[in-house]
C-alpha cells in the first residue's frame, strides 16, 4: 500500500487518488477539501511538524465524520479512507479498528474487496478472508466487478475468484460491445499478474482487437497496441474528443498543423514548468496547436479547476474526469504526464518527452522545430 513511500509523498498520492468509491456528496466534499489543503501546504515547503499537524487534523475530522454524520455508503467508504490515513501516520491499531468497523453485510462489494486488500497488508487474515467471501457473493455494477476482479487476481492473489467474475460477466454479456468491455478489463488485469508470462495481457489485447474490431473497446485495444510500438516518423494515433469547454476536437481536423499533445496532472511537480514551456513555444510559434489532456480524476476540485482555467486561456484542454481511463490516454497508452509532438502530415515528431530538465525542454523545442519545417 502506502507505507513504503515517503510519508508526505504518500499523503499527496492518497489525496489525489480515487481508489475509494465515494457515494455521498458529503464525503466527496470532505475529501476534496483535504486534497486542496494538502496541495496548498505542499507549495510552502512545509516542515515535518506542519505535515504531521495537517495529517492529524484530517484524521480527526474524518473520524468525527464517520462516527457522527456519515450516511449510507459513506459510512464504509469513510472508514476505509480513515484506515488508509491511519496507516500513513503509522497508527496500525487505529487502522485495524477502522477496518473492523466496516459492516460486511451492509458495505458494497467493491469497498469490501478494497478493505480486504488493506486487511491483508496489516496481517488481518480472518477479516481479509471474510471480506472477500462476502464481496464475491454480492451483486455489483459491472464497472465495480471488473475492478474487483483485478484486485482479486493481482493484490489478493485470489485468481480463481477473479477469473470467475470475468467468466460470469462474459456469460451475461448480451452483445459484442459488452463482451469487448469485459475482455478489455480482463486483458488489463492480465498485464498486472506476476504469475503469467510478461506479454499475456498484450496477447489478450491483440485477440480482442482482432476478434471484435468494430466495437469501441476493440478499437481502443488496437490503438493501445500500436502505441506500444510507436516510433518517431510513424502515423499518429487518431482520436476525437471534447474539450473542457464542450467543443469537439479531433486530430484529423488539425491535419496541416503542428500539434503538441501534452498529458498533465496537478500531482506532477513539472506541471508549472510544462505550462511555462508550452506558452513560450506558442509565443515563438503562433501556428502551434496545443492540446492539454488532464490526467486528474476530479476536475471540479479547486486546485485542478484553477490549473485547467489557466491552461484553457492559451490552449485547448481535455478534462473529462476519467484520468488515464479517458479516451485519448487509453488510445495513446498514457498513464502519467508526458508530451508528444505531431507534425503537419500527422506523423510523430517527438515521443515520450518531459520538461523537468533543461535537456528535456531542449528536446521538446527541437521536436517542435523539426515538425514546423
Amino acid at each position: 500500500m502506502l507505507l513504503g513511500m515517503n510519508r508526505f509523498a504518500a499523503l499527496i498520492a492518497l489525496s489525489l487518488s480515487c481508489h475509494v468509491a465515494v457515494a455521498q456528496a458529503t464525503l466527496a466534499e470532505l475529501e476534496r477539501r483535504f486534497r486542496s489543503e494538502v496541495q496548498q501546504l505542499s507549495k510552502k515547503s512545509p516542515s515535518r511538524d506542519e505535515q504531521d499537524q495537517q495529517l492529524d487534523r484530517h484524521v480527526g475530522e474524518l473520524r468525527v465524520f464517520v462516527q457522527e454524520r456519515a450516511q449510507g455508503d459513506d459510512r464504509w467508504n469513510g472508514r476505509l479512507m480513515l484506515a488508509d490515513l491511519e496507516l500513513i501516520r503509522g497508527n496500525r491499531k487505529a487502522a485495524v479498528e477502522a477496518l473492523q468497523a466496516i459492516d460486511a453485510d451492509a458495505a458494497p462489494a467493491m469497498v469490501l474487496v478494497t478493505a480486504a486488500a488493506m486487511a491483508q497488508h496489516v496481517g488481518l487474515q480472518k477479516i481479509r478472508d471474510a471480506f472477500v467471501a462476502t464481496a464475491v457473493a454480492k451483486d455489483a455494477p459491472i464497472e465495480d466487478r471488473m475492478a474487483m476482479a483485478r484486485l482479486l487476481m493481482t493484490v489478493l492473489r485470489e485468481v480463481d475468484k477473479g477469473e470467475a467474475i470475468i467468466a460470469q460477466a462474459l456469460a451475461e454479456a448480451t452483445d459484442d460491445e459488452q463482451r469487448a468491455f469485459v475482455r478489455w478489463h480482463q486483458a488489463d488485469a492480465l498485464r498486472d499478474r506476476e504469475d503469467l508470462p510478461e506479454n499475456t495481457g498484450f496477447d489478450a489485447l491483440e485477440a480482442l482487437a482482432k476478434e471484435l474490431p468494430d466495437t469501441y473497446w476493440g478499437a481502443v485495444a488496437k490503438d493501445r497496441l500500436r502505441a506500444t510500438r510507436l516510433r518517431v516518423g510513424d502515423e499518429a494515433i487518431g482520436f476525437t474528443t471534447k474539450t473542457w469547454q464542450g467543443a469537439q476536437w479531433s486530430l484529423q481536423a488539425h491535419r496541416g498543423e503542428v500539434v503538441v499533445l501534452a498529458f498533465w496532472s496537478t500531482a506532477d511537480y513539472d506541471t508549472p514548468q510544462l505550462t511555462a514551456s508550452l506558452k513560450e513555444l506558442r509565443q515563438k510559434h503562433e501556428e502551434l496547436t496545443v492540446l492539454a489532456v488532464c490526467l486528474d480524476r476530479d476536475p471540479t476540485q479547486a486546485e485542478i479547476a484553477r490549473v485547467i482555467q489557466q491552461l484553457s486561456g492559451d490552449f485547448d484542454v481535455v478534462a473529462d474526469g476519467k484520468g488515464p481511463q479517458g479516451d485519448v490516454a487509453l488510445r495513446w497508452f498514457v498513464e502519467g504526464p508526458v508530451v508528444h509532438v505531431i507534425d503537419r502530415s500527422g506523423r510523430v515528431a517527438g515521443l515520450g518527452l518531459h520538461v523537468g530538465t533543461s535537456d528535456g525542454r531542449a528536446e521538446l523545442a527541437d521536436a517542435v522545430g523539426r515538425a514546423l519545417k
